[in-house]
């Protein structure tokens, strides 16, 4: 079946040309499209990771004795950010990865603005991650062609041994427990994985209601360290994996560990960790994604997961100015250190931001956000780049008083069935009566996409309308303005026996 709108152009008018889109805050690059950075970009640097580590806190202790330094590495394209003093962690663990996440987030408040941003690394007295832990190896990332995922909903309550007591691993934040949101997301994902992907999911953490005797929690609460414990009790390398570890947060460290070590059990083809994120700052905003250093199929998964999350987020009307990066991130994160599969951290928001914190309790956003993960793994797996949804642009059509022209819609993207084609006219001039149509493209089958436009007058001055494409999860292609000149003469006749109705037709005609 062929789509078809009818656009019957009567009329003659015009209007204004349309005014450019205002300039993201979060791009400061030169006419050439390479960054230009300020002078004193390593004191701006500095500074912001020394206010990172002023207001960096773990089990109430203060880390303001902690000096760093960070310098701009203009030829590697990154940010160092060198712990001179004061701290020097002595295993690869959660305080460590909340340390390198918060300071971190301080200085990518600063590099956002300019694009692309520079990667952050961290040293420790000009040591590398490497360099301190050389006995931590990595996974190496797996064929990606296997249809099984494992959805991880980050962290959950765990058991400090410090305090002795059970505890979620993040603090609540304007209204919101990670712990306690990223269990949303995952459900919403693993749905979207089963229906549209035709993946086989597993979920790192457990889904149940009931309550685990020794915090008295819900299960689906806890890490998944404990869940493992109880589902696979004879895999202790897995759930239990630093048995000789003193460390007061060594179940947390455990916690982070199982969910890779899970997924290199169960051979699966990709993980994906959901969580949310924090700053020092209530102003950071968006959503990022991070993978392990120099891993370059999940920096393809994870370029492709950010932008179709763009995508899904924007389309919605309360988000459309919503901050999404192009690239991830790079860290030394064990969830995807340890995994032998393509990994990716996906943080949706920050839960420090109050207007983040709000979108995350909205279950609008949630689902558009998850929509835009599935479909950037499910296109990541077929192979297909980032191509946003996007007409091409229509010729200036000349239509003869009473005939039609049948034209082409070439578009880019990869649309949500049903596809909506809205023609929607610019300015109807008086005597006359507009009326905007629509037609339903039902699959992708449907090709090629066509838009049909019709006058039924003559007349001199070029008539315009804007053409879009909207599909099924409100995506929305940026309008096409184009022109259609009613003329004298001979055109290219098409029948009007080839509709079944005139349901849908965009029109305008003469008043009487």
């Amino acid at each position: 079946m062929t789509g078809k709108l009818l656009c019957a152009l009567l009329t003659t008018g015009a209007s204004m040309p349309p005014q450019p889109p205002p300039v993201s805050s979060h791009s400061m690059a030169a006419s050439s499209g390479k960054p230009v950075f300020p002078e004193d970009f390593d004191v701006l640097l500095t500074e912001a990771a020394r206010n990172g580590v002023a207001s960096f806190r773990i089990d109430a202790r203060s880390f303001a004795d902690v000096l760093v330094e960070a310098h701009h590495d203009a030829a590697g394209g990154k940010v160092v950010i060198d712990v001179l003093r004061g701290y020097r962690p002595d295993h690869p663990g959660a305080e460590m990865e909340d340390f390198e996440q918060w300071v971190g987030n301080s200085v990518r408040e600063l590099t956002e603005r300019f694009s692309p941003a520079p990667q952050i690394v961290f040293l420790y007295g000009g040591q590398s991650f490497d360099g301190l832990f050389p006995l931590q190896s990595r996974g190496l990332a797996g064929a990606s062609d296997r249809t099984a995922v494992m959805i991880s909903a980050g962290h959950g309550v765990y058991f400090h041994h410090g305090y002795r007591d059970w505890r979620a691993q993040r603090d609540p934040s304007n209204g919101v427990v990670e712990d306690e949101i990223t269990p949303l997301l995952a459900a919403e994902l693993s749905e979207l994985m089963t229906s549209r992907s035709k993946a086989a999911v597993l979920r790192a953490r457990a889904t149940d209601e009931g309550t685990h005797e020794g915090s008295t929690q819900a299960w689906w609460k806890l890490g998944a360290r404990y869940s493992l414990q109880r589902d696979i009790p004879d895999a202790a390398d897995i759930w239990n994996s630093l048995p000789e570890s003193t460390h007061a947060l060594r179940e947390r460290d455990e916690d982070i560990r199982s969910r890779p070590l899970y997924a290199n059990r169960e051979n699966v083809g990709t993980l994906v960790h959901l969580h949310t994120n924090a700053s020092d700052s209530s102003a950071a905003t968006g959503a990022r994604a991070f993978i392990a250093p120099g891993r370059q199929d999940d920096r393809s998964l994870a370029s492709s997961i950010l932008c179709y999350m763009k995508e899904l987020i924007t389309s919605q009307s309360l988000y459309t100015g919503y901050f999404v990066p192009a690239e991830p991130g790079e860290a030394n994160h064990g969830e995807n250190r340890l995994a032998q599969m393509p990994s990716v951290i996906v943080e949706t928001a920050f839960h420090t931001n109050p207007d983040d914190a709000l979108a995350l309790q909205d279950p609008n956003f949630r689902v558009a956000a998850m929509k835009g993960v599935e479909k950037g793994y499910r296109l990541w797996r077929e192979g297909k780049g980032c191509e946003p949804l996007k007409i091409d642009p229509i010729q200036t059509i000349r239509v003869a008083a009473g005939q039609s022209r049948v034209v082409d819609l070439a578009f880019a993207g990869f649309p949500q069935y049903p596809v909506v084609i809205e023609t929607k006219n610019l300015g109807c001039p008086p005597g006359w009566k507009c009326t905007d149509g629509a037609v339903t493209l039902p699959d992708a089958y449907t090709k090629p996409a066509q838009i049909t436009l019709r006058c039924e007058n003559a007349g001199s001055a070029p008539i315009f309308w804007n053409t879009r494409m909207v599909d099924d999860d409100g995506v929305k292609s940026p309008p096409v303005r184009h022109i259609v000149q009613c003329v004298r003469g001979s055109g290219m006749d098409v029948s009007q026996a080839v509709y079944e109705d005139d349901e849908g037709a965009a029109t305008a005609r003469r008043l009487p």
